[in-house]
């Protein structure tokens, strides 16, 4: 089983966003964790544009999650308004991220709205959705801060193998 660098830079990552949780006392690490996992990635350039994918994608999920509320409010949360509410904010989340080129947050996005609106109690969504977007910033600064610090090995470009 290979262990690397990534991985080390990963570790360290995760250790730092408990760290930083414990010490700010936030309610969890999850989502910081979970976006400095997903930021670093084999070199630099490509952390920085997963990890703002991410970012993006959750905060759109995040502001999506708050008009489905609204909406809700608005026409109730019957079967009905949830048959037409939900995929025409999936398409809508969609379309917004492909035209900011961000579809690689798509997943996470997805998976913020649903988890504001199906498992979050009703009175702390929009705290919830608040503190989504603060720890996927979070995450994102201490998954490239590692990344950029450690070091880093490069692949020379050369015949020799």
């Amino acid at each position: 089983m290979p262990f690397g660098l990534r991985t080390l830079k990963t570790g360290v990552a995760v250790f730092l966003c408990i760290l930083i949780s414990i010490i700010f006392k936030r309610e969890t690490y999850i989502v910081s964790a979970l976006t400095a996992i997903f930021t670093i990635r084999k070199d630099f350039e490509n952390s920085i544009r997963y990890g703002k994918n991410r970012v993006i994608g959750n905060t759109v999920g995040a502001f999506s999650s708050l008009l489905v509320i609204t909406l809700f409010d608005l026409f109730g949360k019957t079967d009905i308004s949830q048959l037409i509410i939900m995929p025409l904010t999936i398409m809508m989340m969609i379309t917004l991220l492909t035209k900011l080129k961000a579809t690689a947050g798509t997943v996470g996005g997805c998976a913020t709205l649903f988890t504001i609106l199906f498992m979050i109690p009703e009175t702390q969504t929009y705290i919830y959705a608040f503190n989504r977007i603060l720890d996927s910033f979070i995450g994102l600064g201490i998954g490239l801060a590692v990344d950029y610090l450690l070091p880093n090995r490069q692949c020379k470009k050369t015949d020799d193998i």
